[in-house]
C-alpha cells in the first residue's frame, strides 16, 4: 500500500481502536483496516495556508474549535484531495457502504480522482482546530458531460444518482439557457464516525449545509440544480431545513453492477431516495440564520430552535421532521 503520497504534511496521530464494520475476506478486512487506520491518522494543518486562491467559503467557529472551508477540485494540492477522498473512502469502509474486497483488489487508499473536465467538483470540509482531522465532509460532484447540453438532450451523461436508480431527475426542470454544466450531485454529507457526542458532533452537519449553502450563493448562476439520493432522516431533512423545495421520487429500486465498488450501499434495509430541487432564491436568508445561530449572535440558543425558525420560514402545509442530532450547540 503506497499511502506515502496521501500523508504529505500530514502529522500522526494515535487511532481510534474501533475500526468499524467491515466485510470481504480475511485480507480484504484487513486491508480496510489499515485504511481506515491510516486515515484516522491523518491530519491537515496546513491546509488553510497551502489552498491555492481564496476558498469559496470559509467558517470559523473558535467555540467549537471548528473550522470549515470549501474549494474547487484545482484549489486543492493532490496530496490534500487525495486526503479528503481517502477519509470519504475509510467512512464508507466503515459503514459498509463500500466493498472492501474492490478496494483490496485495486489497492486503493482513496476514491478516484477525476481526469480534466470542463467544470469542476466542489468540496466541502470540516476540520477540527484542536487535532486538525477532518471531522465532516460534503462534496458537490459536476456533470461528465464535456460541454453543457440542454438537460433532456438525449444526449446527455446521467449522474449516477440518475444511472443507479434508473430515472430522469432533470428533464422536468429543462429550459433554453439552463445546461448540465449548471447540475451537481449532492454527495457523501459525512461526519467522523469516531466523534464522541457533544457540541462539535451536533454542529458539524451545520457547518457543511453552511459552507455549502454559502459556495452556491457565491456561484451564482454556475449552479442551478442540484441532485442526488439520501435516507429522509439524515441529508433530506437537512437540506429541507436548509431551503430546498427537494422533488423526491419514491419506489425506485436502485442497483450498481456486483463489480462496482459501490454496490453494497444500496443493499441497505433503508435505501436512499432520489431528489432533485432547484438552488433556492432565498438562500441567503438560511445562510445568515444557520451563520449567526453558530457564531452566537442570534436569540437562538438550541439546535431545535434552530430547526424550528428554518421550518417557520416555508411552512406551507407539510411539516419538517424533527433533527436526528442531539445535544446542544452552545
Amino acid at each position: 500500500m503506497n499511502a506515502v503520497p496521501v500523508v504529505g504534511a500530514a502529522t500522526a496521530s494515535r487511532p481510534s481502536p474501533a475500526t468499524g464494520p467491515v466485510t470481504g475476506d480475511a485480507r480484504a478486512r484487513r486491508y480496510a483496516v489499515d485504511i481506515i487506520r491510516l486515515h484516522e491518522r491523518l491530519t491537515y494543518r496546513r491546509l488553510l495556508t497551502e489552498l491555492k486562491g481564496a476558498p469559496l467559503s470559509l467558517i470559523e467557529d473558535p467555540r467549537r474549535r471548528l473550522v470549515t472551508l470549501t474549494a474547487r477540485d484545482s484549489q486543492f494540492p493532490t496530496r490534500y484531495l487525495k486526503g479528503i477522498l481517502g477519509f470519504r473512502l475509510a467512512q464508507y469502509l466503515r459503514l459498509s457502504w463500500i466493498s472492501p474486497d474492490s478496494v483490496h483488489r485495486t489497492a486503493a487508499f482513496h476514491e478516484p480522482l477525476l481526469g480534466s473536465r470542463a467544470v469542476e467538483n466542489v468540496h466541502t470540509v470540516t476540520l477540527c482546530r484542536r487535532t486538525w482531522k477532518i471531522r465532516g465532509y460534503v462534496g458537490l460532484a459536476c456533470s461528465a458531460d464535456a460541454e453543457s447540453l440542454p438537460l433532456d438532450s438525449p444526449r446527455r451523461t446521467p449522474f449516477p444518482t440518475e444511472a443507479a436508480h434508473g430515472v430522469d431527475l432533470l428533464r422536468r426542470y429543462a429550459q433554453p439557457g439552463l445546461g448540465t454544466h449548471q447540475v451537481f450531485e449532492f454527495k457523501r454529507f459525512l461526519r467522523d464516525q469516531t466523534m464522541p457526542r457533544g457540541a462539535q458532533h451536533t454542529c458539524v452537519p451545520w457547518h457543511l449545509m453552511l459552507g455549502m449553502g454559502e459556495s452556491l450563493i457565491g456561484l451564482g448562476d454556475a449552479v442551478r440544480i442540484v441532485l442526488g439520493d439520501a435516507k429522509e432522516h439524515v441529508a433530506l431533512r437537512h437540506l429541507r431545513l436548509g431551503g430546498f423545495d427537494l422533488h423526491v421520487v419514491e419506489g425506485t429500486s436502485p442497483r450498481l453492477g456486483a463489480s462496482d465498488p459501490m454496490a453494497p450501499i444500496y443493499r441497505q434495509s433503508v435505501v436512499a431516495r432520489p431528489f432533485v430541487a432547484p438552488v433556492p432564491t432565498d438562500l441567503p436568508w438560511y445562510r445568515d440564520m444557520i451563520r449567526s445561530y453558530l457564531a452566537g449572535t442570534s436569540d437562538l440558543t438550541s439546535p431545535q430552535a434552530l430547526v424550528t425558525a428554518l421550518a417557520a420560514r416555508k411552512r406551507a402545509g407539510n411539516g419538517v421532521p424533527r433533527p436526528s442530532h442531539e445535544g446542544s450547540c452552545g
